[in-house]
């Protein structure tokens, strides 16, 4: 088989299709498996759920089903910040994006990320800096550059490494101002192909038009990347908001309790429940 595994033979679309010779249940196609936990918490086992590993490979699978006339899946995967789930949306391929940029962008402007603050917060600070409602939107107004930043990258294929910058390090804790000259510094060390410091900073602050503004179609604002967001709402919980040691509120605790909070928001959303009338009518009619 020259070198070849098992696994590359083994695609996820056929894979399914063999499935439902047995098992009448819609499908739904996930990008991962915390995807699949959150959505099996909210809409329970009357779903067959398949993961893909990653957003790339959910969609070219959902994309062979659909070849194949297989009317009876869902695709969930996140919408990001280039325009590849458009284009497999315009080809009338069942793909039920999440709202915002991701799963935990959605819960959070669903109202999550204000129960989050509620519960990890001072109530004094809360108070002392104006509510709840004044702090997520200083936190909105903070991960606006870096979605602006996000999307000049897919724009200009800077090949930028978001994820080596860890977020919360750049942002002064005492005043949560965020550095932006040291954030884009770094951030710009992660790719050859970078325009340079002065460049980044001139997307970050608005001042570079993009050719097109990252937008939900839905229509959820503000839109940004979840874990962004999570991530200065860690600093803000430490200090500004909170009392709140670091290790108690990662990004990656948030997240975590985000997506628990979010069940009950999910099935009760319009989203979740347009997603019930996707898949709802399939199961009876294959």
């Amino acid at each position: 088989m020259n070198g070849a595994s098992l696994r590359d033979f083994d695609r996820l679309a056929d894979r399914i299709r063999l499935h439902r010779q047995v098992d009448k249940r819609p499908v739904v196609i996930t990008e991962g498996p915390s995807d699949e936990r959150t959505l099996r918490r909210a809409f329970g086992e009357g779903v067959s759920y398949f993961t893909a590993g990653t957003r790339d490979s959910a969609l070219e699978e959902a994309q062979k089903l659909h070849d194949w006339k297989q009317e009876y899946f869902a695709c969930i995967v996140d919408r990001d910040f280039d325009d590849m789930v458009e284009r497999f949306e315009n080809q009338q391929i069942p793909i039920h994006a999440y709202e915002n940029a991701d799963l935990e962008a959605m819960i959070a402007v669903s109202g999550a990320a204000s129960a989050l603050i509620e519960e990890f917060g001072s109530s004094n600070k809360i108070a002392e800096r104006g509510g709840i409602s004044f702090i997520t939107e200083k936190l909105y107004e903070m991960v606006l550059p870096v979605t602006r930043l996000r999307r000049a990258n897919v724009e200009n294929s800077w090949g930028l490494a978001f994820d080596n910058i860890d977020l919360r390090s750049k942002v002064d804790k005492r005043s949560m101002e965020f550095k932006i000259p040291s954030y884009c510094a770094a951030l710009s060390q992660t790719s050859d192909k970078s325009p340079g410091q002065k460049i980044l900073m001139q997307y970050a602050n608005g001042q570079c038009d993009l050719q097109r503004m990252p937008s939900c179609p839905r229509g959820t604002t503000p839109y940004f990347r979840g874990r962004d967001f999570l991530s200065f709402l860690s600093v803000a919980l430490c200090g500004y908001c909170g009392t709140r040691r670091s290790q108690s509120v990662e990004p990656e605790t948030l997240e975590a309790t985000l997506r628990l909070d979010g069940v009950h928001r999910l099935k009760q959303s319009i989203w979740g429940r347009d997603l019930v009338d996707v898949i709802s009518p399939k199961a009876a009619d294959n």
